[in-house]
């Protein structure tokens, strides 16, 4: 936690009640605010600690160090979305996109699928009870395999995926968030290892794939994935229209 806060350019801190009880009680929470409020005196107009309010108010969501901090309040789900880039466009105002996610978004990296081969697939989820399956869907995944075709080690970053037509906002490319298991990235792969990472399509990103569906019934999605060298190897493409499909069989 301390390496991390020191390292990172931007710290974006979640504001809930519950947040600000943690850090009062001598828990994570209030390591990691010790540190912050650390650095914070050494540093009085640092803009590298970003308050986010989900619920409640600054003064009952955040310790006393960051309640006079420049934030964002993203407490009204009706408007998420719109304040969410409002978070976005301040962070990458304030600092360029790092140079490999930047080629990845404008498609100036060349395709070399001698690199790698991904692969882009989904399915259903079943619920597991101590690591036996119940027999219960509790949800969509996508999973992504990602094979090093390369005589030399690869460090692969994190996928990223690209629609045929915009689905967040208007951006066609975007990232799922809830990996099923949780890999660490850059992944280092071997000549002819393999990694799979599956993800959880979440509602509010399912209500996106059928609303574009309305649009154009043959969207696809592709996953991305670059190495810490450069190079980009695509999967693919995948009807959103399949993975809408089987949210049908998703137990309510």
């Amino acid at each position: 936690m301390e390496i991390g806060l020191e390292r990172a350019d931007k710290v974006l801190i979640i504001g809930t009640p519950t947040y600000k009880l943690k850090s009062e009680a001598g828990k994570g929470a209030a390591f990691e605010g010790l540190i912050i409020s650390t650095e914070l005196m050494h540093n009085i107009d640092t803009t590298k600690f970003y308050p986010i309010l989900r619920s409640g108010t600054f003064e009952t969501s955040f310790p006393h160090a960051l309640q006079g901090r420049i934030g964002d309040d993203l407490s009204d789900d009706a408007n998420y979305e719109k304040k969410l880039q409002t978070v976005v466009d301040s962070i990458l105002n304030e600092k360029p996109l790092p140079s490999i996610l930047k080629t990845v978004l404008s498609k100036e990296l060349p395709v070399s699928q001698s690199v790698a081969i991904v692969e882009l697939s989904q399915g259903v989820l079943y619920e597991t009870y101590f690591g036996k399956p119940t027999g219960k869907i509790e949800g969509i995944g996508v999973c992504v395999q990602i094979t090093n075709k390369m005589k030399e080690v690869r460090y692969f970053n994190c996928p990223t995926f690209q629609s045929s037509l915009p689905i967040v906002g208007t951006n066609d490319s975007f990232q799922f968030l809830d990996a099923v298991v949780p890999i660490s990235f850059p992944a280092k792969l071997e000549f002819g290892q393999q990694i799979s990472v599956t993800y959880k399509i979440e509602p509010r990103l399912m209500d996106k794939f059928i609303s574009v569906l309305g649009t154009d019934p043959h969207t696809t999605i592709k996953a991305i994935v670059t190495t810490t060298l450069g190079e980009r190897c695509e999967s693919e493409p995948l009807e959103i229209a399949k993975i809408v499909e089987n949210s049908k069989y998703v137990d309510k």
